[in-house]
């Protein structure tokens, strides 16, 4: 282990502790909890946490077996995981690399006296699973998942006319309720629906399956009067119909533009059609159905569409900070995606999000993934806001406004609009007051909502794909500053100045 090694692991799976601390044990088992529940995970021993010095312990082999005793003791059930010594850099003593795997016996909880918790890992933090997460650490640990459950519905009760027919469309094949039913795990051997069986029959009989979608006028929810263009909410029916009415809405909602090629006209939609259906599926296949109270929300702005679904990634992770390209395929509802692969309505190798990136080749907006714990949001651009990626960027150094671009050879502003363009004074931002990381989300911020368009902390986060509390950092020190201005009910602007 060493500082290049150190560098390799991602920090949501990387703890560092100067020392160990026997007295109060619990600020490191919990972790060994939360990375067991998640994705697994190292802690440090002897290692800085802010610099990362490679410190070492004052006898190496004590605290391992300490280590070990605490493990035993106070984590249950028995977790899987490698202690070893590594040397540090300048001080001779040794350190402690406690590596932690994940699974199979979930949940794994921290167990002291009375208390008895399972934590998991939410980005850098290990912090209490919520009754949805154990809920799904359990039905894990029995290598099952909430659609396969019983509903308690009879079979009596339900019809599946949209899934035969469509079944029979697809596939060329009849279909058999009393034999394909079953084998699809729609229905158990009693003769009960599974919950896949109630969110599939045409009755749709699991309420949180509903879709809520609204168009919105600007690009922002609540701060001009009647903002809402259209709203539909679509509930009590098939996941297949809730499917093909949010594709309708979009359809309907969305702006288009033509094409002239020879003597034909094409149309061209704000929104690649397989982005769309590739957006809603996985909303649809991957949502955390436990949670009664939520729904999936399509939200249609001006220059994007939100589609948001309750429950983030299965495995703990946090898709900004994934190769897209390389995402494992876990699935949370195992029975409703086989079903969805059966219909090719879905790839069954996972790799759905390649297909929304590949719908935006050739332009610079792409695509945004953003999941925490508790949702997962996938944002895409109106294609007709985009630039071809025929547009060469200067060579200049990069600047918090750039000024133009090249498109054949042609100089073009990216304000248009003089009243738009930044004055000379704005760029000029104090270095030491900002790290390069923030002013690239200022800059971020600036392409997307310029001068004129209002924006909130939401905004912030869900655009640059930063917490909460870093945005709320950001938005206070830009307002002692001067860069932004703040209207009424947490709407921000960027401050125009001389």
């Amino acid at each position: 282990m060493n500082a290049d090694t150190l560098r390799q692991i991602e920090k949501t799976h990387l703890e560092y502790k100067l020392s160990l601390e026997t007295g109060k044990p619990k600020s490191w088992l919990k972790s060994i909890s939360a990375f067991a529940n998640t994705q697994g995970g190292h802690i440090l021993f002897g290692v800085t946490n802010g610099t990362h010095e490679l410190i070492g312990l004052e006898n190496a082999q004590q605290a391992a077996s300490k280590i070990a005793e605490l493990i035993s003791t106070r984590i249950d059930p028995h977790v899987q995981y490698e202690l070893t010594e590594f040397k540090s850099n300048s001080t001779g003593r040794n350190c402690l690399d406690l590596e932690i795997f994940s699974g199979p016996s979930y949940p794994y909880y921290y167990k002291h006296e009375q208390t008895r918790e399972a934590y998991v890992r939410r980005g850098d933090r290990s912090e209490p699973a919520t009754s949805l997460e154990l809920n799904n650490l359990i039905l894990r640990g029995k290598n099952m998942t909430y659609d396969a459950l019983s509903s308690g519905i009879p079979l009596d009760n339900v019809s599946f006319t949209l899934l035969g027919a469509t079944y029979m469309r697809v596939t060329g094949e009849p279909f058999s309720g009393s034999k394909d039913l079953p084998s699809m795990g729609l229905v158990d051997k009693q003769g009960i629906v599974t919950n896949a069986g109630a969110l599939l029959c045409d009755q749709g009989l699991l309420k949180q399956s509903r879709i809520v979608c609204t168009q919105w006028k600007g690009t922002a929810k609540g701060y001009l009067e009647e903002d809402a263009l259209d709203d539909q909410e679509y509930m009590d029916s098939s996941l297949l119909t809730l499917l093909s009415n949010a594709e309708a809405f979009v359809q309907n909602h969305s702006r288009r533009s033509w094409n002239v090629r020879g003597l034909q006209r094409e149309e061209r939609s704000a929104y690649p059609a397989r982005a769309v259906r590739e957006a809603l599926v996985n909303a649809l296949i991957h949502r955390d159905y436990q949670n009664v109270g939520s729904e999936i929300h399509i939200d249609i702005f001006d220059d994007r569409m939100e589609i948001m679904s309750p429950g983030g990634m299965v495995n703990g992770s946090r898709i900004q900070e994934c190769n897209l390209y390389k995402v494992p395929s876990i699935r949370r509802n195992e029975i409703i995606s086989d079903v969805f692969g059966r219909l090719h309505y879905m790839d069954r190798r996972g790799s759905g999000l390649g297909r929304i990136l590949g719908s935006y080749a050739g332009t610079i907006k792409q695509p945004e993934f953003y999941s925490d714990g508790y949702l997962f949001l996938v944002t895409l651009p109106d294609i007709h806001d985009t630039f071809s990626k025929k547009i060469s960027l200067s060579n200049e150094k990069a600047s918090l406004f750039p000024k133009k671009v090249s498109l054949s050879g042609a100089e073009v502003s990216l304000f248009p609009d003089e009243a738009e363009r930044p004055k000379a004074a704005f760029p000029q931002i104090d270095k030491k007051a900002f790290r390069a990381k923030s002013v690239a989300t200022l800059s971020a911020l600036f392409e997307k909502y310029g001068f004129t368009k209002g924006f909130t902390r939401r905004a912030v986060v869900e655009t640059c794909c930063i917490s909460t509390q870093s945005a709320s950092r950001l938005l206070r020190k830009a307002l002692t500053l001067g860069i932004f201005v703040k209207e009424k009910r947490g709407l921000y602007f960027f401050a125009r100045t001389n």
